[in-house]
């Protein structure tokens, strides 16, 4: 009696084990979605990566100019390029856009990676780049997926020669995307805020 008395309660414990409910992916895709919503940037802290916009902006911009000019040493022009993609999140691109001699504007988008390889190799035998200063950073904004975003818009001149004589000149005012996310220290061993360069698009482009 005292051994049927046992298997009983053992089978109970196995029948409730067996049926316990587990959290649902629902459950926990809120549970993480409530956790991004509580992490939050303080307008101190957004001030100070307006800052660090700018910074990245600027350092990407001598980049550029490093990688176009074929006055530079290839050694140089290498290092730009790898340190320009450092900038940049997981995936941007880079829109570029083409006057034609009827007037109309080419727009063609490629990998961060692809455009800075093609820069270094365009058929001109000189390529000069300008940017003018900083125009305008957007406020930022968060997105649903806990990110901020923001916007900052630059004037940039591009000219092409062949020989001593201009082939190719514009300017175009391009958009970029700047995302701020929370990425992991290694070193530190926790997660802290950093702002990288999105995707950039070539908005409006004039002849000189």
């Amino acid at each position: 009696m005292k051994m049927r008395y046992l298997l009983t309660l053992l089978f109970i414990g196995f029948f409730l084990a067996g049926n316990a409910q587990e959290p649902t992916k629902t459950a926990i895709s809120s549970k993480e979605a409530k956790i991004v919503d509580e992490i939050n940037l303080s307008d101190a802290d957004i001030e100070v990566f307006k800052e660090q916009t700018k910074q990245k902006v600027d350092e990407f911009q001598q980049h550029i100019v490093t990688i176009g000019s074929k006055e530079q040493p290839a050694e140089k022009r290498n290092m730009a390029e790898k340190e320009a993609l450092k900038l940049f999140f997981k995936g941007a691109e880079m829109q570029t856009s083409v006057i034609s001699p009827d007037g109309s504007v080419a727009i063609q988008s490629r990998p961060m990676e692809k455009y800075l390889a093609r820069l270094k190799s365009l058929p001109f035998t000189a390529v000069v780049i300008k940017f003018y200063d900083l125009v305008y950073i957007s406020s930022f904004t968060k997105g649903p997926d806990g990110r901020y975003y923001s916007s900052a818009t630059v004037i940039q001149e591009f000219t092409g020669f062949t020989g001593d004589n201009i082939s190719y000149r514009d300017v175009t005012k391009k958009e970029i995307e700047i995302v701020i996310d929370l990425v992991e220290d290694k070193f530190f061993n926790e997660k802290k805020w950093k702002v990288f360069l999105g995707n950039i698009k070539a908005t409006e482009t004039k002849k000189v």
